[in-house]
């Protein structure tokens, strides 16, 4: 069989999979219970332990089924003739990534550029920044710690300063409020670059990032080009679970890891550039992909594990045939039924906002005379999957995903409240 009939066929079947899928989920009626059924049939398409209850899918995603199948198909094309396969095949099904990608989003595939992680996303759009020794970088002590470094190590080249706020006074009183009036306030008339983490993974903050953006756009309108303000975001906790389109959010560089929400193959990500702002960030690695504009450039290149990079479309689609909409509905219930639990255990603190508009699927917490080791590890001995956040302070850290139902964060709760001092 030729290599492009192969693929033509392989591309189909994975779209009758994803298809009925989605079929079997938009065929139900909407009451509750028959919801739940809905989002059993999709947890069949993934290959997690049933014997356990899952909740730490933050931190690096199980495949779904169209994607396993899709790494599997390259993987078996690469190993019998490496060498045509990635000739033949490699321009197209970027760009066919790219494509998947910019449908997800809302946008244009020449403006999204492949990468290996968030992490790799933000050192590669902060040390292409064009910026002056005269200039700085305004950023908060919540932002994560990628961020902090790509801005450190960009200061030590380039002479420009980094002026660190923190974001609120009190997790417990924040408000979306505060939250653009303390960067807003903060931004001087030498502020070249406002960075920002959607969705903090220390506490579960989801900061109002397109209330910033139109602040911003607002001083911009009396800035010279060279002076212009750029907003970065890191966005990959929000990136698989907000029902929004980069429009939507009106920042100028997006950057987020695929393989943890958006459930990608593991070692991919993406880099979105508005077109407005382009031209001031530069390549730092040369790129393999020619014709694919912005986003080609910026997308690294050398030989990848391009088994893993081509089946980012799978998990894009994937997406979409779901719908983005049903997605966030789901895990907002899910997010908002622990948190509304959580509040109510007087042997629990709750950190994460219970406001949907300053929170998504992370939920923080702490046990009285537990640490946050000791309550993950109390969880995983009742068969529930849980992390712990490597912050100081640390706390204990649940993330609800589209393989869960109501009835598993109903038993997450049992066991939480069950949880004593007494370890």
């Amino acid at each position: 069989m030729s290599w492009s009939r192969r693929n033509f066929l392989f591309s189909a079947g994975l779209g009758a999979t994803v298809t009925t899928l989605a079929n079997s989920i938009h065929s139900e009626k909407t009451s509750a219970a028959e919801s739940v059924v809905s989002w059993q049939n999709v947890r069949s398409y993934f290959n997690l332990d049933p014997n356990y209850i899952h909740v730490a899918g933050l931190l690096i995603a199980s495949h779904p089924l169209p994607v396993q199948n899709a790494i599997e198909q390259h993987r078996s094309a690469l190993n019998e003739n490496p060498a045509v396969y990635v000739k033949e095949n490699n321009p197209g099904l970027a760009a066919a990534v790219r494509q998947a990608a910019a449908n997800y989003m809302g946008t244009q595939p020449n403006d999204i550029a492949i990468t290996d992680s968030t992490t790799m996303g933000t050192g590669l759009v902060i040390n292409g920044l064009e910026i002056r020794p005269d200039q700085e970088m305004l950023t908060s002590e919540s932002d994560y710690y990628s961020t902090r470094e790509s801005l450190r190590y960009k200061a030590a080249r380039t002479g420009a300063t980094i002026q660190t706020i923190p974001l609120f006074r009190d997790i417990n009183t924040v408000s979306e409020a505060e939250i653009v009036d303390s960067l807003i306030n903060a931004i001087r008339p030498q502020t070249r670059l406002v960075t920002a983490t959607w969705v903090h993974s220390s506490t579960g903050l989801k900061v109002p990032v397109r209330q910033i953006a139109d602040r911003l756009s607002e001083i911009n309108s009396n800035r010279e080009e060279s002076d212009r303000i750029i907003f970065f975001v890191d966005g990959v906790h929000g990136f698989g679970v907000e029902n929004v389109t980069m429009n939507d959010l009106n920042c100028d560089f997006f950057s987020a890891g695929t393989h943890k929400w958006m459930f990608a193959p593991r070692g991919t990500g993406i880099i979105w550039g508005n077109p407005r702002s382009q031209a001031a960030v530069t390549p730092t690695i040369p790129s393999f992909s020619r014709g694919a504009g912005w986003g080609g450039l910026m997308s690294p290149g050398g030989y990848k594990p391009f088994e893993h990079l081509w089946a980012m479309a799978q998990a894009f689609e994937f997406h979409q045939q779901l719908g983005k909409a049903q997605i966030t509905a789901h895990i907002y219930q899910l997010s908002q039924q622990l948190k509304a639990g959580l509040a109510k255990m007087s042997h629990v603190i709750l950190y994460t906002p219970i406001s949907q508009n300053l929170s998504a699927g992370i939920v923080c917490f702490d046990i009285d005379g537990m640490t946050p080791a000791q309550v993950v590890e109390q969880l995983r001995q009742r068969n529930i999957i849980a992390t712990k956040t490597p912050y100081s302070p640390s706390h204990a850290r649940l993330t609800p995903g589209i393989y869960n139902t109501p009835e598993q964060m109903e038993r997450v709760l049992k066991a939480i409240s069950e949880l004593k001092t007494a370890v």
